[in-house]
């Protein structure tokens, strides 16, 4: 499969079963542009086809536009925002070894907080993930901003190749702007992460 892409990389049904396949659900290509991850302990499941299925779903009843950028430039390029956006930001882990975090840096790391702290003054809602503490390393960057917000535990099963257990040494947060019990919120918050129940109230583009 992975030699058929390689022939022809415009398939992305090929490219999209590699990823589910692939080692970690990660991309990687050499550099000779070559798709070259292994294959993995992962498949196509019933989370995986839950998630395809509920996009496919989304995708179909709103407006979605995709871009291939810079977030700072992507933002600068807006005329405004609305006041009824919403902002998630999913950055690479700083205290985590990966693929996608070569290039990330404690530089970034505070030049993101400060474009979230430029939302919030502006009124507009915004979540992020990120690694608080991860092999007994933590993130104090992330740990220190995020006290002048709302932060949520998140419990997640890491599945890597050689060890599919949760990480009982590492602690992932969601951080917030707003209050998910508050009543505005907790509908902006709900629908956002379960689009399927309810229009969204806002158009993502």
């Amino acid at each position: 499969m992975r030699e058929d892409f390689n022939s022809d990389q415009s398939n992305c049904i090929l490219l999209y079963l590699l990823l589910i396949y692939g080692f970690n659900h990660m991309t990687r290509y050499n550099a000779s542009g070559r798709f070259n991850l292994p294959v993995g302990n992962v498949d196509f499941n019933k989370n995986v086809h839950c998630a395809l299925s509920e996009y496919l779903a989304f995708s179909r009843k709103h407006l979605v536009n995709w871009f291939e950028n810079d977030y700072v430039l992507f933002f600068e390029q807006l005329p405004s925002l609305p006041k009824d956006a919403y902002v998630f930001c999913d950055p690479p882990y700083l205290i985590s070894s990966s693929e996608y975090n070569k290039l990330w840096n404690s530089e970034k790391e505070i030049q993101l907080y400060s474009f979230l702290d430029r939302l919030n003054s502006q009124g507009i809602y915004f979540g992020i993930t990120n690694l608080a503490i991860h092999k007994k390393r933590e993130n104090s960057i992330f740990t220190k901003w995020a006290e002048k917000y709302i932060a949520y535990d998140l419990k997640s099963n890491y599945i890597s190749f050689n060890d599919n257990s949760i990480k009982a040494d590492s602690k992932e947060l969601f951080v917030t702007n707003y209050n998910a019990d508050t009543s505005v919120a907790r509908i902006a918050h709900s629908k956002i992460f379960f689009p399927n129940q309810e229009e969204l109230p806002f158009d993502i583009e």
